[in-house]
């Protein structure tokens, strides 16, 4: 099947640009559009912002949009605009200026932005009952008011009171049609355009869909091209320079080097380098994708292995997807990845045969040992279900809802059964990562499609025994090889096109929640935060990036090449600076992780010191459930954390004996942060990261899945807040330690004494948090943007409330006009509403 050349637009069939004018001509389209061409020469109205490539479908003024769980009480009025990448809220009035922006400035699509394929479901609502909008079903009754699910969990609720009947049927028509695209090629990602070296655009290239709904006139507006920087409010609560910082040619801080995408056979050489891996090849066997669909065109095999042995084994094994590698640890034992043999096939000698090949290029010639995941893992079945049931406890109907499930909250979690496909992932990788480290022997991972579980437990073997892995580079490099390159189904498993054909499941998501409870046992050996899993999460669904979009590199290259010139280059997600500034990439750096890669070398005293301050932070749960334990630790900590300079000085009195631990505490602590059930001979080896899987060591991730509900938000409070206080103790140390060496020459360079930092929150006086904006932190940051409005419908009519400043830790009966930490602009403008 083949398409012809075109975009989004010839879609649409609706206008051209020719220079910088418009061209504009009558032709089939969605019907009643509801865009009045005379309201567009007007210019009454705000438009949304858009990218190169994105033009508007449909729109509805005279729109309530209502903060989730807010009641309904009050709404604010706007205009809705559905674009071919969004679906976007525009308010009636500018905010003003005196607004503290709480959230990334993400470059892409704004708060109040939902991209098509982020779209879940969509719920007609009326006071009797709720009813699921279907795709491909036009409306004809009046609308009142809908309920838009997001695949993040997020809930935008929209009311038509007041809109006219003809736009909004048709704003739902459109809305409803395009949310849910039945061919790959209409989702955005092949209608934007990626800026060239010269900054021109280029045109891309997508199919024609002859089922779309027609249209009588259309709105299309010049869009200029994307800003690869931008200037935050005066408020914001970073580290802002006076001037915007011109776009730097050297790779970021902490972040260098480009990633690789594993569709040349040199960034497979490099990764074999990289890891000492011996008694291997780069195979090209499947160019042209010649043996297998779904494996890409360069793969590492046995070197005993010739192309002729692969070419007969590969009809035997499923999506002929022979064994192939994916990582080698030092001591010579290896990671490999196989499908099972097609039920058919007579043949049930290949796999044996493979597998010998995989035994003698072992150093001491073992037999590997075989993991069978279609038994020790979850099946994608039950992992949807679980999602499923997930979905209901964080995205309840009402907030009334939502609290009456207080009470069964953990019975509810443990009858998801999420928790627990966790626990059985994170067990198959520590058995495979124990036996490759510490038996020396080769694992082959076994799953039937071999794209969905083989991904997930071999990525997290290699994040448990490879530092290089737990890098942002490294992180990255691995999705890239291990999910991208191998062929798991995102096009598929995201429910990117409907229908699904029940094949969606998060199986990324459970890979995500994964990483995050090892990086809660170890705190300090992850490059990259919680925020940088959460923007990955939020990447996958926004329908742009070309790295999510496809089930494997065949589909990928021949939808790329497919009726098109040249082939269509796609953004990849890896490209941050699309999305946000480079000072807002700040957010994914892990300050416990800088001030321990910066403490590797020397042994002087300070240094000693510092190292024994980030194992300080780190939290430890191997003293029991005595809670007065960790009070008593928590109060010494706090005790050094007033002055951690003065921490290592000796004092009067004597220091606090060491607390024992209980009989049944762990024995072997981990240097990174926790303790581990490896032997003594490996819990010492910092390259090596055991987690606990029993007990309280595995937790419901919050942060990610109740990010969107405020009534749960702590003001002042939460993890952010520790993550403040850790980025300022390390930029603090970063700035002494850079007096120290400039102290050391004999002519020191003229700066401010400040060097360009890595950490989001800085005490540099240019970038001086302001007392005001740290009390408006959240545990929801960076996400809190409207969380403060759950009460009246405006952020700022919360400030002023008693429950606010109780939350601030301020008193009761402090009510005087320009009260502490209360902006004043907020206080003499702004109507208290409870």
């Amino acid at each position: 099947m083949s398409f012809s050349k075109g975009t989004f637009k010839s879609y649409l069939n609706s206008s051209t640009f020719v220079g910088d004018k418009k061209k504009k001509f009558d032709s089939p389209g969605p019907p009643d559009s509801g865009i009045d061409e005379d309201e567009e020469e007007s210019g009454g109205s705000r438009h949304p912002e858009m990218l190169e490539g994105e033009i508007i479908i449909g729109q509805a003024h005279n729109v309530l949009r209502f903060d989730a769980f807010s009641g309904l009480n009050k709404g604010i009025s706007g205009s809705l605009y559905c674009t071919n990448f969004k679906v976007s809220f525009v308010s009636a009035n500018k905010p003003p200026t005196n607004l503290i922006e709480l959230d990334r400035r993400n470059q892409l699509f704004k708060e109040n932005d939902i991209p098509l394929t982020c779209i879940e479901s969509i719920w007609q609502v009326s006071s009797s009952r709720r009813r699921q909008l279907q795709a491909g079903v036009s409306l004809s009754s009046a609308v009142k008011m809908i309920e838009i699910r997001c695949k993040n969990f997020k809930v935008h609720t929209f009311s038509f009171k007041f809109t006219p009947k003809s736009q909004t049927r048709s704003i739902m028509n459109t809305i409803v049609y395009h949310a849910f695209p039945t061919n790959a090629q209409l989702l955005f990602a092949f209608a934007f355009k990626l800026p060239n070296s010269n900054g021109s655009f280029p045109q891309s290239n997508g199919p024609v869909d002859k089922k779309g709904p027609g249209t009588n006139k259309w709105k299309v507006i010049p869009q200029k091209p994307i800003q690869q920087k931008y200037t935050p409010l005066p408020d914001k609560i970073t580290r802002v320079p006076a001037t915007p910082p011109p776009v730097p040619e050297k790779p970021v801080i902490g972040r260098p080097g480009k990633t690789p995408q594993y569709r040349k056979c040199a960034d497979w050489e490099f990764e074999l380098k990289r890891t000492g891996a011996r008694n291997l090849r780069v195979s090209m066997i499947n160019q042209d994708f010649r043996i297998s669909e779904s494996l890409p065109e360069y793969f590492v095999v046995p070197s005993v292995c010739s192309d002729g042995e692969l070419n007969r084994a590969a009809p035997h094994f499923e999506d002929g997807r022979v064994p192939f590698w994916s990582w080698s640890h030092s001591n010579g034992s290896m990671l490999m990845r196989m499908t099972t043999l097609r039920p058919d096939t007579v043949h049930l000698d290949m796999e044996d045969n493979m597998l010998e090949s995989i035994t003698l290029i072992h150093p001491s010639k073992v037999q590997p040992q075989i993991l069978d995941l279609n038994k020790l893992c979850p099946s994608i079945r039950e992992i949807q279900s679980s999602y499923v049931k997930i979905q209901e406890m964080c995205i309840p109907e009402t907030l009334k809802d939502f609290w009456a499930s207080d009470e069964r909250w953990l019975s509810s979690l443990d009858s998801s059964k999420w928790i627990h496909n966790i626990s059985m992932c994170l067990n198959v990788a520590v058995s495979a990562a124990t036996a490759m480290y510490q038996d020396e022997t080769t694992v082959v991972l076994k799953e039937v499609s071999g794209r969905d579980l083989s991904c997930v437990v071999s990525s997290l073997v290699q994040m448990m025994l490879d530092p290089f892995s737990r890098s942002q580079l490294g992180f990255q490099s691995l999705i890239q090889r291990e999910w991208v390159i191998a062929g798991h189904p995102f096009l598929d498993r995201c429910g990117h096109i409907t229908p699904s054909n029940g094949e969606e499941a998060p199986v990324f998501l459970l890979f995500l929640d994964c990483v995050h409870q090892l990086m809660e046992q170890f705190p300090s050996a992850f490059e990259f935060t919680d925020t940088y899993l959460m923007t990955l999460w939020d990447s996958m669904f926004s329908g742009i990036f070309g790295t999510f979009v496809f089930n494997s590199e065949k589909q990928r290259v021949r939808t790329c090449r497919q009726g098109a010139s040249t082939p269509i280059k796609l953004a990849t997600v890896w490209a941050w600076t699309l999305q946000y500034s480079k000072n807002d990439q700040n957010l994914f750096n892990n300050p416990l992780y800088i001030l321990r890669q910066s403490q590797k070398r020397g042994n002087n005293p300070a240094e000693l010191a510092l190292r024994q301050l980030v194992k300080d932070m780190q939290p430890d749960f191997t003293l029991g459930c005595n809670m007065g334990v960790y009070r008593s630790m928590a109060r010494q900590r706090a005790q050094m954390m007033k002055n951690p300079l003065r921490s290592g000085r000796r004092t009067k009195k004597p220091p606090l004996p060491p607390i024992p631990p209980p009989p049944h505490a762990y024995p072997n602590p981990n240097v990174n942060g926790a303790n581990s059930t490896s032997s003594n001979a490996n819990a010492s080896d910092p390259n090596i990261l055991i987690p606990s899987l029993t007990g309280p060591f595995l937790q419901f991730w919050t942060a990610c899945y109740l990010r969107w509900i405020p009534s749960v938000h702590i003001v002042g409070g939460g993890a952010p807040m520790l993550y403040k206080q850790q980025c300022e103790l390390v930029d603090e140390i970063q700035h002494l330690k850079l007096k120290l060496r400039n102290l050391k020459l004999k002519s020191p360079p003229k700066t401010n004494g400040f060097e360009e930092s890595n950490v989001y929150f800085t005490r540099s006086p240019e970038g001086a948090i302001s007392k005001k904006n740290n009390q408006l932190l959240t545990s929801a940051f960076p996400y809190s943007i409207s969380d403060l409005s759950f009460i009246g419908g405006d952020r700022r009519s919360f400030l002023g409330t008693p429950l606010a400043r109780f939350l601030r830790g301020q008193s009761l009966l402090d009510t005087e006009v320009g009260g502490a930490g209360l902006p004043a602009s907020v206080m003499e403008t702004d109507e208290v509403e409870l």
